[in-house]
């Protein structure tokens, strides 16, 4: 109502003021059911016409100040002592989350999401709090529930966009604008997601973040590369130029983010970002779009490519970090047999491919070889894929459905490869079907796609397998019954 009363006035004296982060944008385009959320702003123009005054007399900027409040603001410090002297429970609930987070699952009936909160409550300043915000937004992310990241960055927002406290936190806002642009990628909005890592860029405020800090430079980074490898492979039909010019500046961005990961000290992001080259690499040899690599043969890229992928899979092992994550193990095997692309159908055909043996691999990856051990299956690839898909089901780690769908086309595909069709290879061709079931249109569509390089009765296995599972599902009669 307050908000609602001060319009009208200023509506009455025909003075413009605008809301929200849009500054410049004409007031009549705005949204009024976000105005009571601020931020205010005016243009000079509009503020050029306003005069204060008290009584009879221009008010001085001092008089203003003090009528807004500003100068007890501006006089209240922190206690330089509180940090040292607290409790201890933010620091607690903050440690707790950052482990757990880091984990991917509860300890003790405590997840991260709950940690975090709990250290919201118990901060003792806004520092603290949008410290623990953000960092539960990150998780949310990380964990593909992006609805909860918003959220949590809505919840930020109201602290961030304070004039007392904003401009005094700089790093959590540049990496909260980050945050939302990753939030805007994995929604499937990559214009959004541009316009927002260009309006951080641009910011006289927080653009030098970008520079200053690393940690924030590695996510910017990083989602740069992943925007401009979208734009270099989504569409093939694209012009062959732009999309060998997005594909330099995505490999551009990944090498620039591996400086700045290593320049941060994380290894979390050292490996993530070592894993995102190899792939790319890979990914941009078999559509030739790096000119550098284009006259390079498949055994030449796999082995820089892999050697890319140990360095990720080899911090991983040293640090314990990456170990919900099976995507490099996926990476791995399917540029293993990237070099093969039978779609005949014919099983004879089928394993007269010659995919990269592994014994080739351990010669490209050093000095790294040590991350692809025989305990993990490294003697064979199909048992590879068996190893992982063996962790996940014993409960020691958990993969998400597209992983998990990932791991068993792989098995299959080297299981038959080097064994003809065996009892092993129908039992996942089975399981996939049920787990791509679940899966979203897009994903769905990849898999089936993919089922065309097995040879036909695996191909028809899936289909039965799919059929069954459709009839097996109860009519809406039925279940209503």
């Amino acid at each position: 109502m307050l908000v609602s009363r001060a319009f009208r006035d200023f509506a009455a004296w025909g003075v413009e003021v605008g809301w929200g982060n849009s500054i410049g944008v004409s007031v009549a385009l705005l949204n009024t059911s976000r105005r009571s959320q601020g931020p205010f702003w005016m243009t000079q123009t509009q503020a050029d016409r306003l005069r204060c005054r008290l009584g009879a007399k221009s008010a001085s900027d001092e008089v203003v100040a003090s009528f807004l409040g500003l100068e007890e603001n501006a006089s209240v410090r922190a206690d330089p002592l509180q940090y040292v002297t607290q409790d201890g429970a933010y620091w607690n609930h903050l440690t707790q989350g950052m482990r757990l987070a880091r984990d991917g699952m509860g300890l003790a009936g405590m997840n991260w999401a709950a940690s975090y909160r709990a250290a919201d409550r118990s901060a003792l300043d806004d520092f603290q709090r949008a410290l623990a915000i953000l960092k539960e937004s990150l998780a949310w992310r990380r964990h593909g529930n992006v609805k909860r990241s918003e959220d949590a960055l809505n919840r930020l927002e109201e602290i961030l966009q304070s004039e007392s406290v904003g401009p005094s936190m700089p790093t959590l806002s540049a990496m909260a604008s980050v945050a939302s642009a990753w939030n805007s990628y994995a929604r499937g909005d990559v214009r959004q997601s541009h316009a927002r890592l260009d309006r951080l860029s641009s910011d006289p405020v927080l653009g030098p973040v970008i520079r200053y800090n690393p940690r924030v430079r590695f996510e910017y980074l990083n989602l740069r590369a992943l925007l401009h490898k979208g734009t270099a492979f989504e569409d093939k039909n694209a012009d062959l130029a732009l999309r060998m010019s997005e594909a330099e500046k995505a490999v551009s961005s990944l090498s620039e983010a591996l400086q700045a990961a290593y320049e941060a000290d994380s290894v979390e992001a050292a490996q993530d970002v070592a894993a995102n080259i190899g792939w790319t690499l890979w990914l941009c040899w078999q559509q030739r779009l790096l000119a550098l690599f284009n006259d390079h043969d498949a055994r030449t890229v796999q082995g820089l490519s892999l050697r890319w992928l140990g360095l990720s899979e080899w911090i991983c092992d040293r640090f314990g970090v990456g170990g919900s994550s099976a995507w490099n193990t996926v990476f791995v095997l399917r540029i293993a047999r990237g070099n093969c692309d039978d779609m005949s159908g014919d099983l004879k055909r089928f394993q007269a491919q010659s995919p990269l043996p592994v014994h080739e691999l351990l010669d490209a990856a050093k000095p790294f070889q040590a991350a692809f051990s025989r305990a993990k299956g490294y003697d064979d690839w199909s048992s590879v894929a068996a190893y992982t898909l063996d962790e996940h089901d014993a409960g020691r780690v958990s993969y998400g459905a597209p992983q998990i769908a990932n791991l068993l086309l792989e098995f299959v595909w080297f299981s038959t490869h080097a064994r003809g069709l065996n009892r092993q290879a129908f039992a996942a061709i089975e399981r996939f079907a049920d787990v791509v079931r679940g899966l979203n249109w897009g994903q769905r569509r990849f898999f089936r796609e993919s089922l065309k390089a097995l040879p036909v009765p695996l191909q028809l296995a899936a289909k039965e397998a799919e059929g069954r599972r459709d009839a097996a599902k109860p009519a809406a009669g039925d279940a209503a019954a």
